[in-house]
């Protein structure tokens, strides 16, 4: 079962919001940092997501073990992630930064009227392993540009649990080639049309010069899965068209 794995690395790298040093927050420090306060409010808004996005999928994938197993785990982790940021916000008191209840019930309900189709699970998974990657990569590079070294801390922690959430979600996937090898071609034609979940919640541009690490990330991922990076494949397309 691909979910044992995955849980026994989930448990092997808990960490506790207890052990976060909350009082020793340095507010100066962080409010010298409008940019990095605003996007960790975006990311919380994103985490705070999970209950609403993750259930769409399992829905879906409601005769898949393992896949359902692997999201509860993210379902879990994502609302911690929501909660530690939003304590760490709450904590720095800067009102434009805070994301309040009725915030993130205002995001979840702009995303309503999304419905997810069954033949589709595959681009689904893919833009959800590519996304987690994305989001351990953003948050690894806020750590090191903050100043802050609660949220340093923090931030180090988050980020390994989403290289775990892409690896769980590249089991997935890799199980499902195993299955049928045509699914490396919807992997590769999901990878190159990526769109970041939490778009459905807050404006994610699509590329970002500090990003060059994660595009690459992705590409490395993708041909560990299918044999051939997203970027192999389309200069393979342009070269026989």
């Amino acid at each position: 079962m691909i979910y044992e794995e995955h849980l026994r690395a989930a448990e092997s790298a808990a960490w506790s919001m207890a052990t976060i040093p909350w009082s020793a927050i340095d507010r100066d420090a962080a409010r010298a940092e409008p940019e990095i306060l605003a996007s960790l409010r975006d990311a919380a808004l994103i985490e705070g997501y999970l209950p609403t996005f993750a259930p769409r999928l399992m829905l879906l994938l409601w005769d898949d073990i393992d896949a359902t197993a692997i999201l509860s785990l993210e379902l879990y982790e994502g609302l911690k992630h929501y909660t530690a940021l939003r304590k760490y916000l709450d904590f720095v008191g800067e009102e434009a930064s805070r994301v309040s209840e009725q915030a993130l019930v205002d995001a979840r309900e702009g995303t309503s009227g999304i419905t997810y189709r069954r033949d589709e699970i595959i681009t689904y998974l893919t833009h959800f392993m590519c996304s987690e990657l994305f989001a351990a990569h953003f948050f690894r590079r806020l750590g090191e540009r903050t100043r802050e070294p609660v949220l340093a801390e923090l931030l180090g922690y988050m980020s390994r649990d989403e290289l775990r959430h892409s690896a769980g979600a590249g089991a997935l996937l890799k199980k499902r080639i195993a299955a049928n090898s045509q699914v490396a071609d919807e992997i590769l034609a999901a990878a190159e049309n990526f769109r970041h979940y939490g778009s459905d919640v807050v404006d994610i541009p699509l590329a970002e010069e500090n990003d060059f690490e994660a595009i690459m990330a992705m590409n490395r991922k993708i041909r560990q899965l299918c044999g051939l990076a997203p970027t192999e494949h389309l200069k393979e397309e342009l070269t026989n068209g």
